[in-house]
């Protein structure tokens, strides 16, 4: 027993000084993720009945040309806002992604005129200003006072669905703005909801024709 016992202690010890003495290497372990970018406008806009042909995107991984997946999809013949998603993903799994929107507007005439004086139901006020048939401007559509009023292009998409298309320095601050969703009630009320930094939250925003 006593010769077992000085035999797993000489070797505990030959171990020991083997692991002491031994160098070790760092091993860096690189990921080289990817990018995505679109080809073309990131919003599109076409109307009921026309042909559209996704430009796509291109994507990279550490310099050299990438695979990417689409979903989504449009349907030329309903109005409404569609979301093109573009995304590659590395062998380490990470995932790199970007987006098209296509807006399809009704050809139908409007039966709404949404242009004129308007104001929040906190009682900021705002201008529409109708550009054609579907298409206007808006210059506070968050409906606050103060230098963040957001100056945006909109579309009634459909006398239902109103959509505020992605816009960079939408305020004098430099707000980048999209609606969430937004919807006309009447000729005399219509509500959305905005995606616009952290000074807008995305609750409903009501106005009222004045």
């Amino acid at each position: 027993m006593k010769k077992l016992y000085r035999t797993l202690l000489l070797v505990g010890l030959a171990l020991f000084a083997s692991c002491d003495g031994e160098e070790t290497n760092d091993v860096s372990l690189v990921t080289n993720y990817a990018t995505v970018e679109i080809i073309g406008e990131r919003t599109t806009v076409i109307n009921v009945g026309d042909t559209y042909v996704d430009p796509g995107a291109t994507s990279e991984i550490a310099g050299s040309s990438a695979e990417y997946s689409t979903s989504g999809s449009v349907d030329t013949s309903t109005p409404g806002v569609y979301t093109l998603t573009y995304e590659t993903i590395n062998d380490d799994g990470f995932a790199a992604s970007a987006r098209r929107v296509v807006v399809v507007l009704s050809t139908e005439p409007s039966i709404y005129d949404l242009s004129g004086s308007w104001a929040r139901n906190n009682g900021s006020p705002a201008t529409v200003v109708r550009l054609s048939d579907r298409v206007y401007t808006h210059d506070n559509a968050g409906g606050v006072e103060g230098e963040n009023q957001l100056m945006v292009t909109f579309y009634n998409v459909d006398d239902d669905l109103l959509y505020i298309p992605y816009q960079e320095n939408a305020s004098s601050t430099g707000i980048t703005v999209e609606s969430l969703d937004g919807a006309i009630q009447d000729n005399d009320n219509f509500t959305w909801n905005l995606n616009a930094s952290a000074f807008y939250g995305t609750f409903t925003r009501v106005f009222e024709r004045q």
